[in-house]
């Protein structure tokens, strides 16, 4: 008797090949993918948001399926059962211990893609076969991955046979990461050291700065995001030998010794805290008794309001323990923080670390296990290539399941305590992405319009795969460097080319790994202008009595922020611009938070540089005013084309929608004007007649009374003119 189609996929599938042995010219399986909104994704990654206007996103997978000495045509959909796995809106739960565990997902049937006529629409001789649209309502990382049957026992019997797509080529289930939708209005960051923040010198020693300082400051930081650097108790020994190991005179902020503890130096005097106030703003908590006292503290403390009881500060500290109220206080002020952050319209995130500890952790004794260890028994000091991590211990942290455990409920825990709105994960492309997964589930349980950022100041090909709202762009120290539009053009088109579509990505132009590039700028600048004469009496003559190096360098700064707010593309990589405390006022000093060293705010009210102050407000301002950030793609007019620049001096791009259009022009060189006449009739998709222009962010504004850039309109095209280092935004629309 001859065979069916049905007994013939049977016999290839489950009788003949074992399992990852399949003879891929024989059988084969893959181009798994995923459509979200009508956007085709591969399996490595696929990302949407969810908002307040939506609430879901509409999934369907598709996946395809090769066997060869059959004839496709003839296939139908009874002869090969499919079935979609996946974990969309399951976040895992945590058990009565306290451990999470991840989703067990569900099975859903899967289709041949058919004609009217049942016969199947075939890629190549491949079966198409896809999934009924799933509806994704939560934000989190999620999985997906085909099944594939063809014995003769029903669907629902849990003993029928199914062979996984993986088990048959080489695949990997798919990635969908949903995102708030505060992600894709490419939210603007602000990075902060609390120790650096309003901190003095007392006589020789160092005061540190505390939260109230920051609260204090939040106004002056004109970001949408503010991104704390580790706050938890350091600490600067070594558990073995009792040596003091700090890095510098401070010790780091990454050599955690408590991950549920706050550095008590990062609090105010708890002599001088008024108790009551605290407790009358909901600052201080019965959470926090009975999370912090004992039993026979809480004897007197059941609730907040039994404050009362001590007539003085003195006596609280007498009877709870100086160290339990600074930690009480220390979460208030926290708390105090984020709330004010909020009533401004800001969200507060703060830096997880996962690759080590302080080697005095306690971690260190009560769990070995958790630890990469020496031949002594002793962890591991951190060390990546040349760079020495000496004060910290290496944590075993890959698929170490209890230590991703412990580590993943310390983001949930001070979301929860001190309503905090997410994370930065340190060196997060260095983590199995399992972790991150539940790193982001956990939040996402606790706050669903969190934002998870990871660092991913590596290469290209390792961090797109990481699963979190939004990465880095490789921009820190990029701009430092470059003089010219080419290597910016290449680079973003690059990274373009690697990411998924919809990320989102951080873009910093200095951080607290690297030395600020307005100091690096105006030592080069003051270079040049020392050797050059020419270059010399024109910029003197253009900033009058101020120091042009300084001038020079501001603008430059400036120019970086603005090109990173607007040289994305939401087809691609949209970028959200960063700043370090200090940026907007031209610091030149590094944050250094592991020595002695100040920061000088003070100089935000001295011009020049509050005419950057100034400029980093507007440009706050703006942002959210400007749709071809937030649905725009992009186009680069480049060097040897009408509109470009014959010694790529000029790095020019629109950000364009249907109906609008954002010319941003960069004047990347500190000694000449340059000219570039763009032609609008250029821009792909677009159809453009007469254009009108308006300028409505012009870098020399700030600095200058007379106007040195022009815009003109020439038929289809703009005709631009830019001082040296000046950038134009410039609004383009068309007329009839």
């Amino acid at each position: 008797m001859m065979k069916t189609i049905r007994q013939h996929m049977c016999e290839k599938l489950h009788e003949i090949y074992p399992i990852q042995g399949f003879d891929n010219q024989d059988v084969w399986a893959g181009n798994l993918g995923v459509e979200l909104d009508g956007l085709r994704f591969d399996p490595h990654m696929a990302r949407a948001f969810l908002g307040t206007v939506r609430s879901w996103v509409e999934a369907r997978v598709r996946v395809e399926f090769y066997l060869r000495d059959i004839d496709p045509h003839v296939v139908r959909k009874d002869d090969l059962d499919v079935r979609l796995w996946t974990d969309v809106n399951d976040l895992g739960f945590i058990d009565e211990r306290g451990a999470y565990h991840s989703a067990f997902g569900r099975k859903l049937p899967m289709r041949l893609v058919a004609d009217a006529q049942g016969r199947p629409v075939l890629l190549g001789n491949n079966l198409v076969f896809e999934s009924e649209p799933v509806r994704i309502e939560r934000t989190g990382v999620f999985h997906y991955t085909a099944e594939f049957s063809a014995d003769d026992k029903p669907v629902c019997d849990p003993s029928k046979a199914w062979v996984s797509v993986n088990d048959i080529a080489h695949n990997q289930d798919g990635v969908m990461v949903i995102s708030p939708e505060r992600v894709r209005r490419c939210p603007s960051v602000t990075e902060v050291c609390v120790r650096k923040v309003g901190a003095k010198r007392e006589g020789e020693a160092f005061e540190s700065g505390t939260f109230r300082d920051v609260e204090a400051m939040l106004e002056e930081m004109p970001t949408d995001v503010i991104y704390l650097l580790p706050f938890f108790e350091p600490g600067f020994k070594d558990a073995f030998t009792g040596e003091d190991v700090r890095k510098g005179t401070l010790g780091s902020v990454y050599a955690v010794r408590d991950f549920f503890r706050i550095d008590p130096a990062l609090v105010s005097p708890v002599e001088e805290v008024d108790l009551m106030s605290l407790v009358s703003q909901g600052l201080i908590r019965d959470y926090d008794l009975s999370d912090l006292l004992d039993g026979r503290q809480m004897a007197r403390l059941r609730r907040v309001d039994d404050f009362n009881n001590f007539s003085t500060n003195k006596e609280a500290i007498e009877w709870i323990g100086r160290d339990r109220l600074v930690q009480m206080v220390g979460r208030a002020e926290l708390r105090a923080l984020a709330q004010r952050a909020h009533v401004l319209g800001k969200q507060v995130i703060f830096d997880l670390v996962l690759m080590q500890t302080s080697r005095d952790c306690p971690l260190i004794e009560q769990h070995p296990e958790w630890y990469v260890l020496d031949e002594a028994g002793r962890p591991k000091i951190h060390q990546i290539a040349w760079l020495v991590y000496s004060d910290v211990a290496l944590l075993d942290l890959k698929f170490n399941k209890s230590l991703q455990n412990y580590l993943s409920g310390v983001a949930s825990f001070w979301m929860k305590t001190c309503d905090l709105d997410g994370v930065r994960i340190d060196a997060s492309q260095t983590v199995d992405r399992p972790f991150l997964k539940q790193i982001k589930n956990r939040i996402n349980q606790v706050k669903s319009d969190a934002i998870v950022l990871g660092e991913t100041l590596c290469a290209l090909e390792e961090a797109v795969d990481v699963p979190v709202d939004m990465v880095y762009a490789l921009l820190v120290d990029f701009h430092r460097d470059v003089e010219y539009a080419g290597p910016y053009t290449g680079f973003l088109e690059q990274t373009f080319g690697a990411f998924a579509p919809r990320t989102v990505a951080m873009a910093y132009f200095e951080n607290h790994d690297s030395a600020r590039a307005t100091r690096v700028w105006r030592e080069r600048f003051g270079g040049w202008l020392a050797e050059q004469e020419i270059l010399r009496e024109a910029w003197n003559a253009r900033v009058g009595g101020a120091d042009a190096a300084v001038v020079m360098a501001l603008l430059r700064n400036l120019q970086a922020s603005v090109i990173d707010l607007t040289a994305g593309t939401t087809r691609c990589v949209n970028l959200a611009y960063a700043l370090e405390l200090g940026t907007t006022w031209g610091e030149e000093a590094r944050t250094d938070f592991e020595n002695s060293t100040f920061l000088h705010p003070e100089r935000a009210e001295q011009e020049p540089h509050s005419c950057l102050v100034a400029a980093y407000r507007v440009l706050h301002d703006l942002k959210d005013d400007l749709p071809e950030i937030l649905d725009g793609h992009i186009y680069f007019h480049r060097s040897g084309f009408e509109g470009g620049d014959p010694a790529d001096r000029v790095l020019a791009y629109v950000r364009f929608t249907s109906s609008s259009g954002l010319l941003a022009v960069h004047n990347l060189d500190p000694a000449h004007a340059r000219q570039v006449r763009i032609k609008m009739s250029g821009l792909p998709e677009v159809r453009w007649g007469n254009v009108k222009v308006e300028t409505l962010f012009d870098t020399y504004k700030f600095f200058f009374k007379a106007e040195e850039g022009r815009v003109e309109v020439d038929r289809d095209a703009v005709l631009v003119s830019v001082a040296p280092l000046q950038s134009l935004l410039i609004r383009i629309r068309s007329v009839k």
